[in-house]
């Protein structure tokens, strides 16, 4: 299968450029990865399988998915945005504004079922046989040495990762991430934000190894990702939560500190 993130994304993310009021960005991107987040589950007695790779699939797993996780995002974004490296080239500090950004829940329905339906449709297509017979190419193996569903993974993977972040650094470029007077972004505590994130990352590292089906790899991938994902969000509400830091003053009792000659 492609990439969950960010390649998953590469269908969606212009729509949101073409019609921007058409579309609720997030609800897109997270309705992209919702039928993947089953893998959570693989090798446990909650797996659900491919089921989530269907049509009916899109209603009762996606859906309800995409929804859930568009409301963390939400939640977290701006926490998470200003801790970001490269803030100039990637425009996080756009996206702290999206956690004020709300669409007619119609809107974020339809995004949310988009977004999952490309998901669908694109492994359908990289693991199809269809689509280079179109093509003309009766046995993709024989003229090639590799079957199609392996290099359609590859293929789709990397052009839609590139294609993500063109996309993300064309938007940053041109100010476009957020349309609008931007609300002010909450205060930065990079000290407590990257030693909770990490810390969380390190312990996470310990634990996936031992969790079923840990050496499949879509399992595995989906699971790094949502640990990258839980480790920000820890980083976010550690930061948020902690006292600020006087930046310009010593902190030692004033007679210990040293006087300046």
């Amino acid at each position: 299968m492609p990439l969950t993130f960010p390649s998953h994304l590469a269908p969606v993310l212009p729509l949101k450029r073409w019609r921007p009021h058409w579309f609720d960005g997030v609800a897109l991107a997270t309705g992209a990865v919702a039928p993947d987040v089953g893998y959570l589950f693989h090798g446990t007695r909650f797996e659900p399988g491919m089921r989530t790779h269907t049509l009916g699939g899109l209603l009762w797993w996606c859906l309800p998915v995409a929804l859930g996780y568009a409301w963390v995002v939400r939640r977290v974004v701006a926490g998470i945005a200003v801790h970001l490296p490269a803030p100039r080239l990637f425009g996080w500090p756009q996206y702290a504004a999206l956690a004020r950004v709300r669409h007619p829940w119609q809107v974020t329905v339809c995004s949310a079922l988009i977004g999952a339906f490309s998901h669908v449709g694109w492994d359908r297509v990289s693991h199809s046989e269809r689509l280079p017979r179109l093509l003309g190419i009766a046995d993709f193996h024989a003229l090639t040495g590799l079957y199609w569903w392996q290099f359609a993974d590859v293929f789709a993977s990397l052009g839609g990762g590139l294609l993500v972040l063109a996309l993300a650094l064309g938007a940053a470029r041109r100010g476009a991430v957020f349309d609008g007077p931007r609300p002010p972004a909450p205060a930065a505590n990079p000290l407590v934000f990257w030693r909770v994130t990490l810390a969380v990352t390190g312990l996470g590292a310990l634990l996936l190894p031992g969790l079923p089906s840990a050496t499949v790899p879509a399992p595995a991938g989906v699971r790094v990702l949502h640990l990258g994902a839980l480790a920000l969000i820890a980083g976010a509400a550690a930061a948020r939560s902690a006292p600020p830091r006087e930046a310009d003053r010593d902190h030692r009792p004033d007679h210990e500190q040293r006087p300046i000659c």
